[in-house]
Order: C-alpha cells, then sequence, then structure tokens
C-alpha cells in the first residue's frame, strides 16, 4: 500500500524511477570551499577538495581518522582480500549488529532527539533540524532514492520495507550482496583507474560551527567516499548537495526548530554531536571489528 502510494505521489510529481544513462554536469573544481561556494552562486557547477578529517554523515558514522565507518571498513577488507564474501564481510556483521526499530536510534551515540524519532522509522533520520522538509517529504524522497538507486543498479525487485536501505541492518541478503558488490566493483575500479571526474564529485552540506566546518557526505557519492577512504585517500572532489552553510549560530531559524520539531538546544546539540562524536569508540563498545 505504501509502496503504490509513493509511486502514485511520484508520477504525479512528474518523477520516474529510471536508470539515468545522463553524464552529469561539468563542474569547475577550486582549491577552496569558498571559492567554490561563490562561484556556484551564479548557478554553476562547482567542486573542491574535501579532508576526510573534517567529513562525516547523518548517522555519525563518520570518515575521519577517530572514525568507524562499515563501508571502509568492509573496503579495505576487500582491499586486503578481494575474494571476501559477503557473509564473511563486515558489512554483513554490521547489517547484523546495527538494527535501530527508530529514527532516534538510528544516529549513533545520540540520544537527545526530538521525541517524535521514537515513533518514526530509521530512514527518518534525516529529518535534520535544518531543512525545511517534514517527516511525510523525507520518508518520500528517501523512498525515491532507495527505489531508484536499487534499479540503477541492477535490482528493482527490492525495495525498503522488505529489503532495507544501505545505513543500518536488518537487510535481506539480496540488499547486503548488493550493497557490497557495489564497493566491490568501485574499488577495483579505482584501483584500476583512479577517481574519474566526469562522473562529478560527491555531494556535501556544510556545517559550521565557529571557525570549524564538517562535511555530511550526501546526495550522490557514499560508496565513492568510503572507498577512497579505504585506498588511503586524504581527500575527495566535492560538489554541493545544499547550496549553503548551516551554521550552528543560525540554530534558531532552522526550519524544523522554528516549527517545533527540534528545540534549539537538542539541535545545536545533534550538531555538535557530529563535530565530536568518535564513531571508532562506539564501534569497538558493540563488538565490530576493524582493519588496520
Amino acid at each position: 500500500m505504501i509502496k503504490k502510494s509513493i509511486k502514485k505521489l511520484t508520477k504525479k510529481a512528474g518523477i520516474e524511477v529510471r536508470r539515468i544513462n545522463n553524464a552529469p554536469p561539468e563542474v569547475m573544481f577550486f582549491d577552496t570551499m569558498k571559492e567554490a561556494l561563490l562561484y556556484s552562486q551564479g548557478g554553476k557547477q562547482a567542486g573542491f577538495q574535501c579532508s576526510f578529517e573534517k567529513t562525516t554523515h547523518h548517522s555519525a558514522l563518520g570518515f575521519a581518522s577517530k572514525d568507524w565507518h562499515p563501508f571502509v571498513e568492509s573496503a579495505r577488507q576487500l582491499k586486503d582480500a578481494f575474494n571476501t564474501e559477503y557473509v564473511d564481510s563486515i558489512l554483513y556483521r554490521f547489517y547484523q549488529t546495527f538494527q535501530p526499530k527508530s529514527a532516534s536510534a538510528a544516529i549513533a551515540g545520540f540520544e537527545d532527539t526530538p521525541n517524535e524519532f521514537q515513533n518514526l522509522s530509521p530512514h527518518l533520520l534525516f529529518l535534520s533540524p535544518w531543512v525545511s522538509q517534514n517527516a511525510a517529504e523525507v520518508e518520500l524522497d528517501t523512498r525515491w532514492w532507495n527505489e531508484k538507486d536499487n534499479v540503477e543498479h541492477g535490482a528493482p525487485h527490492l525495495n525498503v520495507d522488505v529489503d532495507g536501505w544501505a545505513y543500518s541492518g536488518p537487510v535481506s541478503n539480496a540488499k547486503g550482496e548488493l550493497e557490497f558488490k557495489r564497493l566491490k566493483l568501485l574499488l577495483k575500479s579505482l584501483q584500476e583507474n583512479g577517481y574519474n571526474l566526469k562522473y562529478g564529485g560527491i555531494g556535501t552540506t556544510i556545517l559550521k560551527r565557529g571557525s570549524e566546518y564538517r562535511f555530511l557526505v550526501g546526495g550522490g557519492g557514499y560508496h565513492r567516499a568510503s572507498a577512497l577512504k579505504a585506498l588511503n585517500y586524504e581527500s575527495f572532489p566535492a560538489t554541493f548537495h545544499r547550496n549553503s552553510i548551516v551554521d550552528i549560530d543560525d540554530a534558531s531559524d532552522w526550519p524544523n526548530v522554528k516549527n517545533g520539531l527540534w528545540t534549539e538546544s537538542k539541535a545545536k546539540a545533534y550538531v555538535h554531536h557530529l563535530f565530536d562524536f568518535i564513531s571508532k569508540d562506539w564501534a569497538l563498545n558493540i563488538g565490530l571489528p576493524t582493519q588496520p
């Protein structure tokens, strides 16, 4: 019923889930984030080299050296033993171990989500305080790009309700195999050919706290970022998923704070968590393995 409703809504909005063959628009890359952001104000695509040490994800599983990330660890495992099977992989262990029941449990190590998150699905972890989308819109968007991803990678029969999604368990074996295969193919391609900029950059949202920045991977490139990190790249070609800076000093004016979903204090606590959380400690505490 939900899947049919989502399809009706996306068709009504003129959106179809199909394989996308068009090449991404040409991106002009700059040395700094500031230059790229200024250039992009004219409507042109711009990118910059983004340090992994300043990069994380909405789930708080980051890419810095202090962090643990299931896709990065799995790619490192594949780098050392390319014939590793999915059921023997760190990714499989992650999906078996981390199975949040709600959005409140889907952000690793964070216990200060809005009370409403306890009754929302894990997919609603993207209902961030700074976005203007409501829960129904985030749910629709999440389902749409999950279905699009599955179609693009040869698994149109998978759906999020039955098979799960990439960011946490439980997942079906078919979904887990799909994510592992994507990672494996990317790793091989990067090892043999390097990163091809014709495919564009990796989407990021910029968070600002005083003079510090963090970059949230999102909007395309999650698997690419993970494989690059596993291959010991220190930075990656980034583009802007949201063409603005999310500044903690503006928290009182964020849409999902002004409407009362997030309190200002909880919204700021989430930003501090994304800056400061050490996901490697979290992973060790719940028994997840790390690669040397």
